[in-house]
């Protein structure tokens, strides 16, 4: 019993100490957006199929989403170790960076504090890429836990796209913006999280 209580105050311990982030990775276009990207032990790497005959398979087999499959389907995958995991595409890619493929690099925490000092500040990044047709990554930090809401506005000020709108933790998050119905020109997305306030101009060309 007292060791089944250890474990369990360790766990908590742990989820008080380190930040767990959730990566989004978009699959199609016979392509993963984006293909590379670094994170940190413990973090979430979630890829989404946009379209297409796609799965996501590790050149080790340390982890897959299964068959290929051109459903709308998601997957998810935490990272408990340092190292870097290239994945593919059983469909359109193979091991060894073949084709479509990827690449997770995992990194230890590089700054863990022992106050109340949080490791992260509040920010809104230049979407990537920029212009883009059809999709970008918009990537933004949070400094304390707070209610988020990211969206999307014309030039006339008209709400296109809530890409966020829901309570985050202090961390760092990439969310895909997809703009497939919608024509080219000049667009805003802003980051409102408690008192913090940023908009940025984006370029969709088709």
């Amino acid at each position: 019993m007292k060791n089944l209580y250890l474990l369990v105050l360790f766990q908590l311990l742990n989820q008080m100490v380190f930040s767990q982030t959730t990566h989004n990775v978009t699959v199609g276009n016979f392509s993963f957006t984006p293909a590379q990207i670094t994170i940190t032990v413990g973090d979430i790497v979630r890829w989404t199929n946009s379209g297409g005959l796609h799965n996501v398979v590790a050149d080790d087999n340390s982890f897959t989403s299964g068959s290929v499959s051109s459903s709308s389907w998601v997957y998810e995958h935490t990272f408990n170790s340092v190292g870097t995991n290239p994945y593919y595409c059983a469909q359109h890619g193979g091991p060894g960076g073949v084709g479509m493929s990827g690449v997770v690099t995992v990194e230890n925490p590089t700054d863990v504090k022992n106050d109340n000092t949080s490791i992260f500040k509040f920010d809104l990044i230049q979407n990537y890429p920029n212009p883009f047709n059809p999709s970008t990554s918009i990537q933004f930090s949070v400094g304390s836990g707070q209610l988020v809401t990211l969206k999307v506005y014309d030039v006339l000020g008209n709400d296109v796209a809530t890409l966020v709108n829901e309570y985050r933790n202090a961390g760092t998050y990439e969310v895909e913006f997809n703009s497939a119905a919608l024509s080219s020109g000049f667009y805003f997305y802003k980051l409102q999280a408690g008192s913090f306030v940023e908009t940025k101009k984006m370029i969709l060309m088709k």
